[in-house]
């Protein structure tokens, strides 16, 4: 009976067991955190893209044009962010016009057996930038 006493009160590998019990939250939060950076960086090419679309606005005055160049901008970022053409457009009254890019920011760290649950809608994060200028004649 004593020897299993002493056993029971051994403390040695204790860490261990409780690193491994720890570790799955460790790698959530690493995702999660992930994510929160992936949509950092989704804005900021958001406007970014934005600001071409603008700049190509003010010097052409062809909305087209400006709206390709802003979907060059978000489709070379990669990294689950996609240009939203729906969410996209240049509108103007005279010569000041407002440039919107929208975008789409991928939830991947969801795993697919929720994804193929979830809605089309659901499973992207819709967001857009814009941006007034004036037209340069």
């Amino acid at each position: 009976m004593r020897k299993l006493r002493a056993k029971l009160k051994d403390e040695r590998g204790s860490v261990t067991v409780e690193f491994i019990g720890i570790l799955p939250f460790v790698f959530l939060i690493l995702l999660i955190l992930w994510q929160f950076l992936t949509g950092v960086y989704a804005v900021i090419i958001a406007q970014s893209a934005a600001n071409e679309a603008a700049k190509v606005y003010a010097i052409t005055g062809n909305s087209g044009e400006a709206l390709d160049a802003a979907q060059h901008i978000v489709g070379s970022a990669g990294g689950g962010i996609a240009y939203n053409g729906g969410e996209s457009s240049i509108s103007g009254d005279g010569s000041y016009f407002t440039a919107r890019v929208g975008v789409n920011l991928d939830l991947f760290f969801l795993p697919d057996f929720i994804k193929d649950n979830m809605s089309e809608e659901d499973r992207v994060i819709s967001f857009s930038r814009e941006l007034r200028g004036r037209v340069i004649h």
